[in-house]
C-alpha cells in the first residue's frame, strides 16, 4: 500500500467505474453534510469525512499507479502552496 493512503483498498475494485466511484463521493460528502447539521458535534461527521477520503482513495487507485499518487500529492501541495494555502 502506498504511503498516501489512509485506507486499504475495497475489495472488488476492478469491477468500480468513475462514474459509480464520483456518485460514491457525491454520496459521502451529502452523509457528511447530513451528519454536521444533525449534530455537530457527533463523532458521526469525522466518520463521514473519512468515507470521503476512502472514496476519493478508490477512485484515485481505479485511476492510477501508486507512484502516479505520490507524484500527484506532491503537485498538489506545490500548486496548493502557490496559492498561499500553506503557512511557511
Amino acid at each position: 500500500m502506498s504511503e498516501f493512503y489512509r485506507f486499504p483498498a475495497i475489495n472488488g475494485l476492478e469491477e468500480f467505474d468513475n462514474s459509480e466511484q464520483l456518485e460514491k463521493i457525491d454520496s459521502e460528502v451529502e452523509e457528511s453534510r447530513d451528519a454536521y447539521f444533525g449534530a455537530p458535534n457527533d463523532a458521526a461527521f469525522g466518520i463521514e469525512l473519512m468515507d470521503v477520503i476512502h472514496a476519493a482513495e478508490t477512485a484515485l487507485r481505479i485511476n492510477f499507479t501508486d507512484e502516479e499518487v505520490e507524484s500527484m500529492h506532491q503537485l498538489t501541495i506545490s500548486k496548493n502552496k502557490k496559492r498561499g494555502y500553506y503557512n511557511d
